[in-house]
């Protein structure tokens, strides 16, 4: 927590220092940059949110654990009753066990159907921001946004440039990751709440800091980092999905 309070205080300076950039070159910019007191709240909810994804991970991983021996002890006891019975001509087989995880090998699944509007990288700095921190996915209002992956909601709700967003944390293979979904137009889940991969978050829109309907997507490898001039702990979506 104490890490992470500097690190809030760092991206509070260069806040700062952005704003006063665009103010001094009459820069016109359509959004309140997150202030202290809303990234502070975010931090709160993430650790709560990040405690709670490693403990359904956990409890998931006992799960499969259990199922998984369970399968074992059962092929286990039809191939020691096969060797008990009398020899025949018949052949037995015996059932291999199946794992009841999902298949596949992507962590993050696409949040929205649409095509890219704008790509992870810098940016001109006429919206309040010389970083663009994710990904642009178009589309029709009201289409459905669904999360990348499993995990516990940091927060839903609206306000700021990301208008209705929510933030997911994730612990995959024993690390934290963070999504963001910005620019909603209406949201169906709440802070607290577990959500597995591809459920329903809410629908695509054009709140906040928005020109045209379309979801702004961030991946974090950590907890949240906001940053208004570089990546902080942002990475290209695309590569993950």
């Amino acid at each position: 927590m104490l890490i992470q309070k500097k690190q809030l205080k760092q991206q509070m300076k260069e806040r700062s220092a952005t704003l006063k950039k665009l103010r001094k070159g009459k820069t016109k910019f359509t959004t309140k940059l997150l202030s202290a007191k809303e990234l502070q709240a975010i931090l709160e909810a993430q650790e709560r949110a990040i405690a709670a994804a490693k403990a359904a991970a956990k409890a998931a991983a006992e799960k499969a654990a259990a199922e998984k021996a369970a399968a074992e002890k059962a092929a286990k006891a039809a191939k020691e009753a096969a060797k008990s019975k009398p020899e025949s001509s018949e052949s037995t087989v015996v059932p291999t066990p199946v794992s009841s995880g999902p298949t596949g090998s992507a962590k993050f699944v696409r949040p929205a159907s649409g095509g890219v509007s704008q790509g992870f990288g810098p940016a001109s700095g006429a919206n309040g921001y010389t970083f663009h921190n994710g990904v642009d996915f178009s589309g029709p209002v009201g289409s459905p946004i669904r999360a990348a992956a499993s995990g516990t909601v940091i927060t839903a709700g609206s306000g700021g440039p990301y208008g209705n967003h929510v933030m997911i944390s994730h612990f995959l293979d024993g690390q934290v990751y963070t999504t963001v979904y910005g620019h909603m137009n209406s949201l169906s889940v709440s802070a607290g709440q577990t959500v597995t991969q591809g459920q329903t978050l809410g629908t695509l829109g054009s709140t906040g800091n928005s020109t045209g309907p379309h979801l702004h997507f961030e991946l974090h490898i950590g907890g949240y980092q906001y940053s208004a001039s570089g990546p902080a702990n942002t990475v290209n979506p695309l590569g993950y999905l």
